[in-house]
């Protein structure tokens, strides 16, 4: 009996010693212990040193799962996706191992064609779900844009996540240059006549102005006064008296005028921002709103200029450039309810264009030539050689507009701390002394240096 109880005391003390060595935590089908990896249209073969009895995935249009040996089963990716692989291990039928089963599509062919491409490092490619990714630095927009036409082929809905390397800022110069010709040649005849008993005038179609010819005698038909033919032209006057009693006026004008416009605004952006630029004002613009309201909107006048680069490859600039040059134009402005509303004389280009930087593109270019002519005459007399030219009014008149907008983009970095000329007007004196100012009637001293950048990158000029 002793040895007995000897022995249910050691069986028992044992049973206790296995149960507080601590066991190792045991897989759930929740937890999977490994993730598997197999590209569309690739098999692969998993080994295992313990023997299989069976084995199961659990969406088989995704993937294809083969017994083979005892220790070994093939997958065959069928399409891109995720799925569960569930293992039966012969003597632990009751406890399968779960495996997390992920078929992607083969990106081989796209890796290698971004190595071909990219000079160095080559960003990374990789599926995500049923998305490709490319990730990484590139050395231009232009290898940015050939990796992106690759990788659509492959997947249209690739997620880009390249950046282009460098803080590329461009400088855009624009000079716009605009010359207006304009050429008047003008005739007109007023002439009256008249005694006690009869009278005779003959007046031009283009008289506008008070009289300004007159006669000391009352004899003279309409007090003895007679309007210009035309306005602006030069009047020569004629007044005879006595028996002939005769006031004339002849208006001869020949006009010439010229006019230029030139703006050179510069610009400095980012690649790929906007950038701005207008020398000008605003004008309020009254607006009709519900209920007899008026509001008043400003409308801006003047060179404006608006411009998008974008540096490729090569030093090469891609660019998105819109130019308006305005101004108002009183001589068509309409007057509504006694509000007066000014006009504006516009023109406007816009143009998208690709130019090596430093090289300068004629953006726009329009020559306008316009003739305007005005003839009146009295019928029969008007066409008689030399003396017709009394009975008739004639107005010639020609203008000439010449528009040219150059643009020339340029790449540029900040100036040095050493580098940075002073601004203009702080290190030069211009101010005349009392000798200069009185005596030699100067306003400001000649041959003053201007400063400008010394460094070898920054504002271009």
């Amino acid at each position: 009996m002793m040895m007995r109880a000897l022995l249910l005391t050691l069986l028992f003390s044992l049973q206790l010693a296995h149960a507080a060595t601590p066991q190792p935590p045991r897989k759930t089908a929740d937890s999977p212990v490994e993730w598997l990896d197999v590209g569309v249209g690739q098999s692969y073969i998993y080994k295992e040193r313990r023997p299989i009895s069976r084995v199961l995935v659990s969406d088989g249009d995704i993937a294809e799962v083969k017994l083979l040996e005892a220790g070994q089963f093939q997958i065959r990716g069928l399409s891109v996706g995720s799925t569960d692989l569930w293992v039966w291990f012969q003597g632990r039928v009751s406890a399968p191992v779960h495996y997390q089963l992920t078929i992607h599509q083969d990106i081989s062919d796209l890796i290698r064609r971004v190595d071909e491409i990219v000079d160095g490092q080559p960003p990374k490619v990789y599926p995500l779900r049923d998305r490709l990714v490319v990730e990484g630095p590139v050395p231009d927009l232009n290898t940015a844009e050939r990796l992106a036409n690759v990788a659509s082929v492959y997947d249209p809905d690739f997620i880009n996540l390249m950046t282009v390397e460098g803080d590329h800022q461009i400088q855009l110069e624009v000079v716009f240059a605009e010359v207006n010709r304009s050429a008047l040649r003008e005739l007109g005849f007023n002439a009256l006549w008249g005694d006690n008993s009869l009278g005779f005038g003959i007046e031009g179609p283009m008289s506008s102005t008070a009289a300004v010819a007159n006669n000391p005698a009352n004899t003279l038909i309409n007090a003895g006064s007679t309007l210009a033919p035309s306005a602006e032209a030069f009047k020569l006057l004629g007044v005879v008296g006595g028996n002939v009693n005769l006031s004339a006026i002849m208006s001869v004008l020949s006009q010439h005028s010229i006019s230029k416009i030139l703006a050179q605004p510069t610009l400095v952006a980012l690649s790929g921002q906007q950038a701005e630029f207008l020398a000008g004002g605003e004008v309020p613009i009254p607006v009709s709103q519900f209920g007899n309201k008026v509001t008043i909107e400003f409308k801006e006048y003047g060179v404006k200029l608006v411009f998008v680069p974008t540096v490729l490859g090569d030093d090469v600039v891609d660019m998105q450039v819109y130019v308006e040059v305005s101004d108002v134009d009183n001589t068509n402005s309409i007057r509504l309810t006694g509000i007066e509303i000014p006009s504006f004389i516009s023109r406007k280009t816009q143009s998208h264009l690709r130019i090596q930087s430093g090289n300068t593109f004629a953006m726009a270019g329009m020559l306008n030539d316009t003739v305007r002519a005005t003839f009146a005459k009295v019928p029969l007399l008007g066409d008689i050689p030399i003396v017709g030219s009394l009975f008739r009014y004639v107005k010639h008149r020609r203008d000439e507009t010449e528009l040219m907008i150059f643009v020339t983009p340029r790449l540029v970095r900040p100036l040095a701390p050493g580098h940075v000329p002073a601004p203009p007007g702080v290190t030069i004196d211009n101010n005349p002394n009392d000798f200069e100012l009185f005596m030699l009637g100067l306003d400001h001293r000649s041959g003053s240096e201007t400063a400008a950048p010394t460094g070898p990158m920054g504002l271009s000029r």
